[in-house]
C-alpha cells in the first residue's frame, strides 16, 4: 500500500497532555461564563414582598411602579429595583422619634445625622416652655416624587414639623398642650382636655399643607402625614418646681377632702342630736299638754256648760256640789247675817 507524501502532511498533530488541559480549562470557563451571563440576566427577576411595592429605576431614572408580585426587571446595572412601602403602610419618621434625623433610612441613602434643625423646646403663648417629642407617621402616595426627593424627604418633614408646632404652640397657653392647672373647675378642665387633642388633629392639618404648598410649586416629596402624636413634659428646673406645686395642690386637696368628711361627719352628728332634742321636747310637750288637760278638764266642763247656762246657776250648782264634802268634814259652821244680830248653827257631822 502506498501513501501519498500531501496525506501524510494533513494527518493531525497528536496532542499531548498539557494541551488537553488547556482545552478542558477552556471549556469550564466558558461554561462558567455563560453560567454567570445566565445568573445575572436573571439576577433582577424577584418576588416583591406584601404591603410593599417596587420602583423601577432604568439607568437611574424613574421607569414604573409595580405592586407585590413578581417582577421582571433588567439587570443591573441597566435597571434598579427599590423596595418601599405600599400606598397604606404607616412609616414612622426617625429611628426613634426624636428630632435628630437618623443615621440611615430603609432606602440605605444616608442623611445627616448631627442635623439639628430646632431645639425641642417651644415657647407658648403665655410665655411658658413645654418639651416636645413627635411621634409622627406618614404614607407614601406618590412613588416618583419620592424617589426624585428620597435623601431631603426626612429632613424636610423635620422643618415642616417645627415651622408648624412653633406656630401653633405660639396661639396656646402651656395648658392646653399640657396639664399644668390640675384645680381648674372640672367644665374648664374638660374644655381644656378637647384643646390638647385638637392639637394634634391641627398639627396633622398643618404639616399636610405645607406638603401640599410644596407639591404645587413642583418641589412635592411624595408622602402625606397619617397621625401625629405628642408626647409633652416640662425638664429640669421646672419640673422639679412643676411636680411641687402638683405635690402641694394634692396635698391641699387631700386636707380639704379630709376637712369636708369630718364637717359632714360632725353635721351628721349635730343633725342626729337635733332630731333626738326634737323628740324629746316634743314627747315631753306632749306629756305637759296631757297633764293640763287632765288638770284643767272640770273647768273646761265648767266653760262648756257656762254656754247653755247663767253664771249665778252655774256657781250655785258648783256651790251645792262643794260644800257638802267640805261640811262633812268639819265639827260645826257658825254662819253670822251682817245686817242683823241673828246666829245660825249648823251641826257638824257625828264623830
Amino acid at each position: 500500500m502506498s501513501v501519498d507524501r500531501g496525506d501524510i502532511e494533513r494527518l493531525p498533530e497528536p496532542k499531548g497532555a498539557w494541551a488537553q488541559s488547556l482545552q478542558i480549562v477552556f471549556q469550564l470557563i466558558f461554561a462558567s461564563m455563560l453560567l454567570l451571563a445566565l445568573l445575572w440576566c436573571v439576577s433582577n427577576i424577584r418576588q416583591v414582598p406584601a404591603q410593599s411595592r417596587a420602583v423601577v429605576l432604568r439607568f437611574g431614572e424613574f421607569n414604573r411602579v409595580r405592586d407585590s408580585g413578581l417582577l421582571l426587571a433588567w439587570p443591573r446595572p441597566i435597571e434598579q429595583v427599590v423596595i418601599i412601602p405600599a400606598r397604606d403602610a404607616q412609616i414612622r419618621l426617625g429611628s426613634s422619634g426624636s428630632a435628630r434625623p437618623p443615621t440611615n433610612n430603609y432606602l440605605g441613602l444616608k442623611s445627616d445625622a448631627t442635623a439639628r434643625l430646632n431645639s425641642d423646646f417651644f415657647l407658648t403663648g403665655d410665655g411658658g416652655i413645654v418639651h416636645l417629642e413627635p411621634h409622627v407617621y406618614y404614607s407614601i402616595t406618590d412613588p416618583r416624587a419620592f424617589m426624585l426627593a428620597s435623601a431631603h424627604v426626612e429632613p424636610a418633614l423635620y422643618r415642616i414639623y417645627y415651622a408648624s408646632a412653633v406656630s401653633l404652640l405660639a396661639a396656646r397657653e402651656l395648658d392646653d398642650i399640657i396639664v399644668a392647672r390640675p384645680e381648674r373647675p372640672q367644665e374648664e378642665a374638660s374644655r381644656t382636655a378637647e384643646r390638647r387633642q385638637q392639637l394634634h388633629l391641627d398639627l396633622l392639618a398643618a404639616m399636610n399643607g405645607r406638603l401640599a404648598d410644596l407639591a404645587a410649586r413642583g418641589a412635592g416629596l411624595g408622602i402625606e402625614i397619617s397621625r401625629v402624636d405628642l408626647s409633652a413634659a416640662l425638664r429640669s428646673r421646672a419640673a422639679e418646681a412643676y411636680n411641687e406645686v402638683l405635690t402641694s395642690i394634692q396635698t391641699a386637696d387631700q386636707q380639704i377632702a379630709e376637712a369636708r368628711t369630718d364637717a359632714e361627719r360632725i353635721g351628721q352628728q349635730a343633725d342626729q342630736k337635733h332630731d333626738e332634742i326634737l323628740m324629746s321636747a316634743r314627747a315631753a310637750a306632749a306629756e305637759r299638754v296631757s297633764q293640763a288637760k287632765g288638770q284643767t278638764a272640770e273647768v273646761s266642763a265648767l266653760a262648756e256648760q257656762m254656754k247653755s247656762s247663767s253664771r249665778d246657776t252655774l256657781l250655785t250648782q258648783v256651790f251645792n256640789e262643794r260644800i257638802g264634802p267640805i261640811l262633812r268634814r268639819v265639827g260645826g259652821v257658825t254662819a253670822v247675817d251682817p245686817r242683823n244680830s241673828t246666829r245660825l248653827i249648823i251641826p257638824g257631822a257625828e264623830q
